[in-house]
């Protein structure tokens, strides 16, 4: 009887062994499941700010305001009826050479 009682102990700690051990598994694959959708929700949220501003300045580029503003200061374009001049930098400063030789006073 203590022979058989000892085999079943042993078998029973064997099958909880095997349980807690396969079913380890599946809580730490939740468990980092968990982390990484944490993550991603993160990510998401960030794209989802960032689609809404480029939205925003969709719909800004979309008026007549703002056409005729890119067009003049990206594209210098002028309306049929106005000049449009260049007006260019200054000339650079002359280098002046140092009076010693052989260059002169």
């Amino acid at each position: 009887m203590r022979s058989r009682l000892g085999s079943l102990t042993i078998l029973l700690a064997l099958a909880a062994f095997a349980v807690f051990t396969l079913g380890g598994v599946p809580i730490n694959d939740w468990l980092d499941q968990r982390s990484s959708h944490t993550a991603l929700a993160a990510q998401v949220e960030e794209i989802e700010r960032l689609n809404h501003e480029y939205e925003l300045r969709i719909d800004a580029l979309n008026t007549d305001q703002e056409i005729e503003r890119r067009a003049r200061a990206d594209y210098n374009l002028v309306r049929f009826d106005e000049e449009a001049y260049a007006v260019l930098p200054p000339p650079p400063a002359a280098h002046r050479i140092q009076g010693v030789w052989p260059f002169g006073t």
